[in-house]
């Protein structure tokens, strides 16, 4: 029985070892942080004479100041400041001062000592008295044990006075004040110090994005100051981040931890436009046969030899700013079009400056090739930092640029342009059906994968997965506008709740004339946008043979981007919107409400009464289109101005003014954009001239559909007239 006891008594030992050791890198940066506190805070008590002779009040950073001009106590100060940025107890031979080796030792004694003292050892008792070896040191215990004699042998037990001379933690309000240039000073108030000697002070902070404040989805804590002062100047904070703060009182015998969280802050400056990609450069170029049907796009040269080259651009992300990159955009035009623009530009204005002085006005004649895109565009996926532009002619001069695109509800903040100058590779009519590879000397490893033509002059080409080159494509940058690509039409039903889970069914069509040539299957897409609660998610894919799909599994109060293309053809993508209900206004059998999740339930008990005033639109002519943006304003009758999740403003073209459809099979368009709660004005593009167009702006909230909507009809100016 004895042996069995004491083979259990090890194992609880061996046990005990492992857990003290498993510390994770933020205990480890807290527990160093500490030190250096408590070093600092005993060189300046060791020169506590010089300190109450020079200043009236000791909490005060002007006392770090006057320490480090001091020679001694700037030699006491320098383990701990060190240990403080590099974490590292500096070495013997950095240190050979006495005042510096005592610091120094200091510090090692604390990394082997834990705050507080042994227990007498006659007081252990239960497995604290057992006569066994189960630690050498506190490191070997969990916190905040010590390894301590029992007279018969060590283990680890609870340390008496663990806070004798410690300072009380200071009150747990912080408050918060923010300058005109984006300065935030977080200010605590402390309780009565217990010692007379200085007190440090560690500032803490955690933040998350979103629209709203969540502590599961914060930054782990880091310290963002260390002060003997009762507040803390930071400049770094970041707008659209919400913050959390928390403060230690640290002294040279140590601390009683860390105050609870503060409330959430968030800045009120605006953020900073994004900064550009960096390293852009092209990895790889392959030669591609293309056949003559799409030919008529290039150089008379690649015309007769059908062959065109795909180039592979890649490029490292910027240094992070204020807000995550949604997606990057590239630009490319020939150096010999954005000649004859700057050539075209430059006679434009003499011939402005002529018929200004001759008050003669210049005939404005448009020929058929100035009506023609002279620059091509493309947005990524996302962030990602890679992407294959297809079609290009060989032997051809480019000038490319990237931009990095971020978004700040519904404002587009675009970085400054990288730009890159290349010239695609050149193809000989002798090397016409001969396999040969065009990597670049500097291009990296990539992939090897069959071009889908009908004829390969490479060994490498771009992954299935990138969307190819086409005009028609859309942009992420208007990214709550709807876009029918091509001919093909995308169209969503009304989501409703059924086994369990929410699903919507959607379904596409082509036109009349070319149902019978465009067959499957398709590929549908669907990922969330935008989402009342602060949820993300991933993008789902589906293969469908047919032209309807039930979408299942989506989430309550989310807004849905859903595309749908061939399969065969990624280019004849069309893009449809749509917006799911909140939880709370679903209802189950016999009228009842379903079971939501405790914020909502509690978000929707508050009755909101903000209603929508004064809907104004104004309206700018743009490339042949109107571009309109509505204002309004909330009334002043609000229980809770936090009880407003955004807003959804809803445009109809119920019909055209001049009685024009040209073929159109639905007279009802309607389009909806989700908007963040700040915002009081949003854009449209796209708008058609002399038309009737029905507005509906509806307040979001928590609790479901319960906001008030206010409806407008306007009829939009034609074009060529004052607007």
């Amino acid at each position: 029985m004895s042996v069995r006891r004491a083979g259990l008594v090890l194992l609880c030992a061996m046990l005990a070892v492992t857990c003290a050791r498993r510390s994770s890198p933020e205990q480890e940066d807290v527990q160093e942080k500490t030190n250096s506190a408590r070093c600092t805070s005993r060189c300046l008590t060791l020169h506590m004479t010089q300190l109450t002779a020079a200043f009236r009040h000791l909490q005060s950073d002007q006392v770090l100041v006057w320490c480090e001009n001091h020679r001694r106590c700037a030699q006491c100060l320098q383990p701990c400041k060190e240990l403080w940025e590099t974490r590292k107890v500096p070495s013997p031979k950095s240190c050979e001062q006495t005042e510096c080796v005592t610091s120094r030792e200091f510090l090692a004694s604390l990394r082997s000592s834990r705050q507080g003292d042994c227990p007498a050892p006659q007081r252990a008792t239960g497995f604290a008295a057992a006569c066994v070896e189960s630690c050498s040191s506190d490191q070997h215990c969990p916190s905040p044990r010590k390894c301590c004699s029992n007279s018969c042998g060590h283990t680890c037990q609870a340390p008496a006075n663990l806070y004798k001379g410690v300072p009380l933690k200071p009150r747990r309000d912080i408050s918060f004040l923010e300058d005109s240039e984006g300065r935030v000073k977080v200010m605590w108030v402390s309780k009565f110090n217990v010692s007379v000697e200085p007190v440090v002070y560690i500032l803490q902070s955690r933040w998350n994005i979103g629209i709203h404040p969540s502590e599961d989805h914060a930054s782990p804590w880091a310290t963002v100051a260390m002060t003997l002062s009762e507040d803390a100047i930071l400049s770094d904070l970041r707008p659209q981040r919400w913050y959390q703060f928390r403060v230690a009182a640290i002294n040279s015998h140590g601390s009683r931890g860390f105050t609870t969280p503060s409330k959430h802050y968030i800045s009120s400056k605006d953020p900073s436009p994004p900064e550009p990609p960096m390293n852009v450069r092209v990895s790889n170029q392959t030669l591609n046969w293309t056949g003559p049907q799409s030919a008529s796009q290039f150089t008379e040269r690649s015309m007769e030899s059908g062959v065109t080259v795909a180039v592979l651009l890649r490029w490292e992300p910027p240094k992070e700013g204020d807000l995550p990159v949604h997606n990057y955009r590239i630009t490319w035009m020939s150096r010999h079009t954005h000649a004859a623009q700057k050539h075209k530009h430059t006679l434009q204005a003499q011939t402005h400056t002529v018929a200004s002085n001759t008050h003669i006005r210049p005939a404005q004649s448009r020929t058929p090739a100035q009506g023609r895109k002279e620059s091509n565009s493309r947005v990524t996926q996302g962030a990602q930092c890679e992407v294959w532009l297809h079609g290009l002619p060989p032997a051809t001069s480019y000038l490319l640029s990237v931009q990095t695109v971020a978004y700040w509800g519904q404002k587009r903040l675009k970085s400054p342009r990288a730009q890159l100058v290349f010239t695609t590779i050149p193809h000989a009519d002798s090397t016409k059906g001969d396999d040969f590879s065009n990597e670049l000397p500097s291009s990296s490893s990539s992939s090897s994968s069959s071009l889908p033509s009908s004829l390969s002059l490479s060994s490498f080409s771009p992954s299935s997965s990138d969307l190819p080159l086409s005009s028609s494509l859309p942009h992420p940058e208007t990214p709550l506008s709807p876009v029918a690509l091509g001919n093909l039409r995308l169209e969503v039903a009304a989501p409703h709740y059924h086994n369990n889970q929410l699903q919507v069914k959607v379904f596409w069509k082509w036109p009349q004339h070319a149902r019978q040539r465009q067959a499957g299957p398709y590929i549908l897409r669907w990922r969330p946008h935008t989402c009342s609660t602060n949820v993300t998610s991933t993008e789902r894919t589906t293969t469908v043979q047919g032209t309807h799909h039930t979408i299942t599994g989506l989430l309550f109060a989310c807004k849905y981007r859903v595309a749908v293309a061939l399969k065969a053809d990624p280019r004849s993508e069309a893009v449809a919107w749509l917006t799911t209900p909140t939880c709370s206004s679903v209802r189950v059998r016999g009228g009842k409400s379903f079971p939501c999740n405790t914020e909502e339930r509690l978000l929707s008990g508050r009755k909101v009464v903000l209603r929508p005033e004064r809907l104004t639109a104004d309206f700018q002519q743009v490339n042949g289109t109107l571009l309109a943006t509505f204002r309004w304003r909330l009334s002043q009758h609000a229980l809770h101005p936090t009880a407003v999740e955004g807003f959804q403003f809803t445009w109809t073209l119920q019909s055209e003014v001049s009685g024009k459809t040209d073929g159109l099979e639905d007279t009802l368009i309607s389009q909806t954009q989700t908007i963040a709660p700040s915002q009081r004005s949003v854009t449209v593009f796209g708008l058609q001239a002399d038309s009737v167009y029905q507005l509906q702006l509806q307040v979001l909230t928590a609790g479901g559909s319960s906001g008030a909507a206010v409806s407008k009809t306007i009829y939009t100016p034609a074009i060529n007239t004052t607007l």
